[in-house]
């Protein structure tokens, strides 16, 4: 009787297991999209004041002499508080939690948004987004989470900071440099900066990210069960998760 009663409870046990498990993890994985979407849009105002480096050249004048000539060759540093933003460092999370496909699609939808004209970019939104000098930026975010997720699931984790970070930067000085030359000195100046800080947060979060990823990818967005684990009979179910317990 007792053998009984013990079997019908595990029996029991494993259906409510898996029957919990393959309705919660679907509605979870969307939960973490649109999570992190919400935190893109958070990084428009999640803004830090830090030191900015300006790189300069002085004009190239023979008029006075020889030695000043010669040392306009030579780059001038300049320091000055200027505005960071978090939001390449939360495109980067995206890619690497949702892996290279779902983090691209993620960020795209978040374009999608801003183009369609919700204010969800630091400068508003709408389809004229494009007159805008961080445009080239913006339509870089999507294929910096797929590179980012796709390195990191490579295990190439220093290339899954180091390629999107400075693919991004080239894009946009390259979109500036071509339509908008008017900001090319601002831009260049300020992304000297932005690189580094964007490379010193990715690097500070990468130890990190093992830890965060295990958690939200085998707890919460595991995938869904196959057929054979759901039409599997209760005592193979639980000989299953019997057997992970063990492990």
């Amino acid at each position: 009787m007792l053998s009984i009663k013990s079997d019908f409870f595990s029996n029991a046990y494993v259906i409510i297991y898996f029957g919990m498990k393959y309705k919660a993890v679907y509605q979870l994985r969307w939960l973490a999209v649109i999570w992190l979407i919400f935190l893109i849009f958070l990084s428009n105002f999640i803004l830090i004041k830090l030191p900015f480096i300006s790189v300069n050249f002085l004009k190239k004048d023979l008029e006075h002499g020889i030695l000043s000539f010669l040392h306009s060759f030579f780059p001038t540093f300049q320091y000055e508080m200027n505005i960071y933003s978090l939001q390449t460092i939360f495109v980067w999370i995206t890619g690497i939690i949702l892996g290279p496909k779902i983090g691209a699609a993620s960020v795209g939808a978040y374009l999608l948004l801003g183009f369609l004209g919700l204010p969800v970019f630091a400068g508003g939104g709408g389809i004229d987004y494009f007159n805008e000098p961080t445009f080239g930026y913006l339509i870089s975010l999507p294929l910096h989470a797929y590179l980012s997720g796709w390195l990191y699931e490579q295990n190439k984790k220093l290339l899954s900071v180091v390629v999107p970070i400075f693919l991004t930067h080239l894009i946009g000085v390259a979109y500036i440099l071509l339509f908008k030359q008017g900001w090319i000195i601002i831009s260049w100046n300020l992304s000297f900066s932005m690189i580094s800080y964007d490379l010193f947060f990715a690097f500070v979060l990468l130890p990190l990210m093992p830890g965060i990823t295990f958690f939200l990818k085998e707890v919460f967005m595991q995938e869904i069960p196959s057929r054979e684990s759901i039409t599997a009979t209760p005592a193979e179910r639980y000989r299953k998760i019997s057997q992970r317990r063990r492990l």
